[in-house]
């Protein structure tokens, strides 16, 4: 279920935690050589993330992100030994996948935050869409 905020600098989203970065990949093997796929879990948490994300898109107009950006990311996490680092993969994926961005190469993330709760959850900060500097500049420049 996708919960969400609206705030003057852009939005806050509220997701279930995603499967970690270990439990990410299991090793399947092809006649003699072995290849890396997707868990279950983790295609799973992709699909149903995606999907939530692009029906919240549209019921927001919100457009996606195509250039590098800064995304705020608080945890509250499971156990106290889980590493915060280790969520990104199969959560930008899911954001990547959800038409949020266009590549997950231009999240820049930043974890504000770190809490401990059987309630596992991961809230995101997506700012809203800005002019970039450069376009501000020219058109700064055209006025008399």
């Amino acid at each position: 279920m996708l919960l969400f905020q609206r705030q003057s600098d852009g939005f806050l989203l509220f997701l279930p935690l995603c499967p970690s970065t270990n439990a990410r990949m299991q090793p399947v093997r092809f006649g003699r050589r072995c290849q890396d796929i997707l868990t279950k879990e983790a295609r799973t948490y992709i699909q149903a993330m995606s999907m939530a994300l692009k029906l919240w898109a549209r019921k927001v107009s919100f457009e996606p992100i195509n250039d590098y950006v800064w995304i705020d990311l608080w945890f509250i996490l499971p156990r106290t030994n889980c590493d915060a680092h280790n969520y990104g993969k199969v959560l930008f994926d899911a954001l990547e996948d959800g038409g949020i961005v266009t590549n997950d190469k231009f999240i820049l993330p930043r974890v504000m935050g770190i809490w401990h709760d059987n309630a596992a959850e991961v809230v995101i900060k997506l700012p809203q869409r800005r002019v970039p500097a450069r376009q501000q500049f020219e058109v700064f420049m055209d006025k008399p």
